[in-house]
């Protein structure tokens, strides 16, 4: 069982050298000092290179850590490999480090990879990711273990982090118990199987359902704070750290909650896209809608296939909302503005 390298070019050729020797960091260095300063590290889903430009700027004008992400199942309709992606994510650290004299940490996490692992893995380590997450909470935590410590002992040596995760998020069981406002505890994920998982593994990060979901939700949900506490503080003694998926909907106040509770990464994806589709051209959403309907999918799934007309609007204003809006959560809700400092 490998404890992960730091994230170099002397362990890894896949690493790229920035302006001033930069270089990403992966979730071990990230968190790690999360949890000793006591805050939270974001983790936005970049769907669009504008989404990318808001959550970078966002990150350096508050001198904020954080960790720019796409999920697996997200590569294709967005369209964004892991390729394209760092290519984004690589220029505009550069470009900020020149405009604004000062660098601020980063991590590349490719979310969610639940098929074809192997190859999503291989493929976020060609284009330079510091960070993976394989989700296997759908399978017995025997089969998780087992692929889950398969992955960690390849990614390891190269410096890349992995998350894993225990208790589906936004259990398909939990939605069809018609008790489950008053049930929902019963679905949260165990801390035993949490710890038996990580113990086995040794990974940097593990995520869990305490009553979050992806996407929108109806109402603000009721999330577990206290099993969010259990499972942090066994896992936080194996150099492991909590991680609460489903940001979307969850109130500044609640998210604080969870980070005096131990949890230290923060999944936050639909708000930052719905900023930018709230910008696009009346006809376009039109356009977008009937063919959403016509092919009965959501509307952000077909965004690939109207990738020419997206590219020629002006996104100037989204990338600014999008960029106030995330610069208000860095500082009310995860407490990590100005903590770039912290990194050495």
């Amino acid at each position: 069982m490998s404890d992960v390298a730091l994230f170099s070019k002397d362990v890894n050729p896949n690493v790229r050298v920035l302006t001033g020797g930069y270089t990403l960091m992966n979730l071990k260095q990230l968190l790690s000092v999360a949890d000793k300063h006591a805050f939270g590290v974001s983790a936005c889903n970049a769907r669009s290179k504008w989404i990318a430009d808001g959550i970078l700027d966002a990150a350096w004008e508050t001198k904020s850590p954080v960790i720019v992400e796409i999920a697996e199942s997200e590569v294709g309709y967005c369209p964004m490999p892991p390729s394209k992606l760092s290519d984004i994510v690589h220029e505009g650290i550069e470009e900020r480090i020149k405009k604004y004299g000062y660098s601020v940490p980063v991590c590349l996490h490719h979310d969610h990879i639940q098929k074809d692992i192997d190859g999503s893995v291989q493929r976020s380590i060609d284009a330079g990711f510091s960070s993976l997450e394989v989700d296997l909470s759908k399978k017995t935590l025997e089969e998780n273990i087992k692929k889950c410590y398969e992955v960690a002992e390849k990614i390891h040596p190269l410096g890349i982090s992995l998350e894993v995760e225990e208790g589906e998020i936004g259990a398909a069981a939990a939605l069809a118990d018609p008790e489950v406002e008053n049930n929902i505890a019963d679905y949260y994920t165990k801390t035993e199987d949490a710890v038996k998982l990580v113990q086995a593994v040794k990974p940097e990060a593990c995520a869990f359902f305490v009553g979050n979901g992806h996407g929108v939700y109806l109402k603000e949900p009721h999330l577990g704070i206290d099993r969010i506490k259990e499972i942090c503080d066994r896992i936080r003694p194996l150099d492991v750290y909590g991680v609460l998926h489903g940001g979307t909907g969850i109130s500044p106040d609640l998210f604080r909650k969870a980070v005096a509770a131990g949890a230290r990464k923060f999944n936050y994806a639909t708000a930052l896209q719905n900023i930018w589709f709230k910008y696009f051209p009346e006809a376009l959403v039109i356009a977008m809608e009937a063919k959403s309907k016509e092919l009965n999918k959501p509307f952000r799934k077909i965004t690939s296939l109207f990738e020419d007309e997206i590219a020629k609007l002006d996104h100037t204003e989204a990338v600014k909302e999008i960029k106030e809006h995330l610069i208000m959560m860095f500082q009310n809700a995860f407490l990590c503005d100005g903590k770039a400092n912290l990194y050495v």
